[in-house]
């Protein structure tokens, strides 16, 4: 045997016992610390449940935003129908929102303005311009619209995915602006007809020049402010109310409670009396519009019979708290069609029904008639369970002026709708008058059938 074969044999039972003996060693071992490592699955899950969460909660609150801004927003299709408006330039516009979903656009501008509008379109499309191109200015045509005229913004946005181009509307409220041009160039042109009289005829003099200078340029600062300094607040109230319902109706919501809060309430009042209060503005507005100079009348052909129930209908739609009587329309089939301004007339009867409704007690008859006397039209809006002294018929027509009543719940109102119904149907070549007795009332307009 050789020298080393002996060390391998010898070296042999030591290396078997050591190997043996740190075998053991490590399975008796007892571990530190365990640790354990989440699947990477769940991570990602709950992250994705996380994210869609809050995009859910910045959807909607782009989406209140979007409803609440202070401007008419609108998408059109390509052959001028409206797709969608947010809810504060429905309201504004005098509309709900499905009133106006799938209504032609043009319908709610002045006929001298549609044409205008239809080019503006037509350019739009022929470019296919994606940048937003600023129209111009445009007088609407809504009888119960807070605003008169508008900056009007389109942009074409087309859809190559499923090919429906899509029209974006924005229209800016800039009646204020408006008013107060004409106001600057009437009485530019007061100035300059008082300067032509002075040199003609030598009747005024300095003094008497600037005094009357003077209380113009405070008449029209006064109106200014008016449209300003009241109007831009009332605006952002009504915005902020509006705000508040939204989320007094999901807190309610949420806490399952069908009885009305105090804060629902107080809410209620809130909103009815911004409501007045803008209501006040903008008659008196129109009101000192109509009393400055008359617009021209757009004029129209009017099927009476038609005409006054879609009135009525529109009125009970939009007025549905205030209507608590029964109307009724009485109105000969052989009625001839009448030439007139459909706009303003609309706003007659709508003052009209405001008022019988406010002053009637429920369930009592409000009838609504016409009838052809001659070569006139008599329109009638007859309520019943109210009369007015006969000592305050001659004063009804007056500004500012409400009948003096011991129930408190009928002193609503600003006192200027009646003057603005007076005012409306001067304009319109007729007259007005009203008569009440035997426990109703009865307001006539005469129009002439001639036009």
């Amino acid at each position: 045997m050789s020298l080393n074969q002996r060390r391998r044999i010898a070296a042999s039972p030591q290396t078997s016992l050591w190997t043996q003996t740190h075998q053991l060693n490590i399975l008796s071992a007892n571990p530190t610390c365990l640790e354990l490592v989440p699947e990477p699955g769940s991570n990602l899950e709950l992250g994705l449940a996380e994210q869609l969460r809050h995009t859910q909660v910045e959807l909607q609150r782009y989406r209140m935003l979007y409803e609440n801004i202070p401007s008419v927003y609108l998408s059109l299709d390509v052959t001028g129908l409206i797709l969608s408006v947010n809810q504060f330039g429905a309201n504004c516009l005098g509309y709900t929102r499905e009133q106006l979903i799938q209504q032609p656009i043009l319908k709610l501008f002045g006929e001298s303005e549609k044409q205008r509008l239809a080019d503006e379109f037509k350019a739009l499309l022929t470019d296919a311009a994606e940048s937003a191109v600023n129209c111009g200015d445009f007088r609407l045509d809504c009888p119960l619209s807070q605003i008169k005229w508008v900056k009007v913004t389109l942009r074409f946005l087309p859809d190559y995915e499923v090919h429906k181009p899509v029209i974006i509307m924005l229209c800016e409220d800039i009646t204020a602006h408006k008013q107060a041009e004409d106001t600057r160039r009437a009485n530019e042109s007061s100035r300059h007809t008082l300067l032509h009289n002075e040199q003609d005829n030598q009747v005024l003099i300095p003094d008497k020049l600037e005094e009357l200078e003077s209380l113009t340029r405070l008449k029209e600062e006064f109106i200014s402010t008016v449209s300003h300094e009241l109007r831009t607040p009332l605006t952002n109230m009504k915005m902020a109310i509006q705000m508040l319902g939204i989320a007094l109706r999901k807190e309610q919501k949420f806490e399952g409670n069908t009885e009305i809060s105090k804060a629902a309430c107080y809410f209620e009042i809130l909103n009815n009396e911004c409501d007045r209060e803008i209501n006040l503005i903008n008659n008196f507005l129109d009101l000192k519009r109509l009393e400055r100079d008359s617009q021209p009348l757009v004029l129209e052909t009017i099927q009476i019979q038609q005409w006054l129930w879609q009135v009525v209908e529109k009125f009970k739609q939009l007025n549905f708290h205030l209507c608590q009587q029964n109307f009724s329309i009485k109105i000969p089939h052989s009625l001839p069609p009448l030439a007139c301004d459909s706009s303003n007339l609309e706003r007659i009867f709508i003052e009209l029904l405001s008022n019988a409704c406010k002053f009637s007690p429920p369930d009592t008859a409000i009838i609504i008639s016409a009838e052809k006397k001659a070569n006139n039209i008599l329109l009638q809006v007859i309520n019943s369970g109210v009369e007015i002294p006969s000592t305050e018929l001659p004063r009804i027509f007056d500004k500012f002026y409400r009948i003096p009543t011991n129930d408190p719940t009928k002193q609503g109102g600003t006192g200027l709708g009646l003057a603005l119904v007076q005012k409306l149907t001067q304009q319109l070549g007729g007259t007005i008058t009203v008569e009440s007795r035997s426990n109703r009332t009865c307001f006539t307009i005469q129009l002439s059938l001639k036009g």
